[in-house]
């Protein structure tokens, strides 16, 4: 057995609503699926990672609160790909940026709550290491992503991302 198949989450190919959404331009949105498919790949190997990850935390004898983070962990982990998916999915540069930053909040808030597991012994350090090695390597990809991102004429009602 492939431990692929045992993947949670669907590879990129398998998302044909994108497919459908571009038919006859996807020549125009070919950098910017290619920098979203990369990025989505990537998060894939992070997720195993950080399942992984939390199936190994416990509680140590000074901390008893492995269970809360691991909650924690998982609802930062389970944000990432639909908002990838949903960001390549929209033209408008606005809502683009929003999941972006909603990515990006969520990365650093999973890195928070591992680092944390891990210097409290509720997680081995080096699985820890190894997640963040591969979160900066995700992070560098989504720089890559969001320079294909085009600026339009919308305006954002809040002045966030302007």
């Amino acid at each position: 057995m492939d431990i692929t198949d045992m993947h949670s989450l669907p590879e990129w190919d398998d998302h044909r609503m994108l497919q459908r959404r571009y038919e006859g331009e996807e020549w125009k949105m070919a950098p910017q699926m290619e920098a979203a498919k990369n990025l989505y790949n990537k998060w894939r190997d992070i997720f195993l990672y950080v399942e992984s990850y939390c199936e190994t935390l416990q509680d140590s004898k000074e901390y008893d609160h492995a269970e809360k983070n691991k909650e924690l962990i998982w609802q930062n982990l389970f944000i990432v790909a639909p908002k990838i998916i949903g960001a390549a999915g929209i033209d408008q540069y606005v809502q683009k940026m929003e999941n972006a930053s909603i990515i990006r909040n969520n990365c650093r808030e999973l890195m928070e709550q591992v680092s944390f597991t891990a210097m409290v012994g509720a997680g081995e350090e080096q699985y820890a290491e190894a997640i963040e090695i591969e979160m900066d390597i995700f992070r560098e990809l989504f720089k890559t992503w969001v320079a294909t991102f085009v600026k339009d004429d919308y305006e954002d009602e809040w002045g966030l991302f302007v």
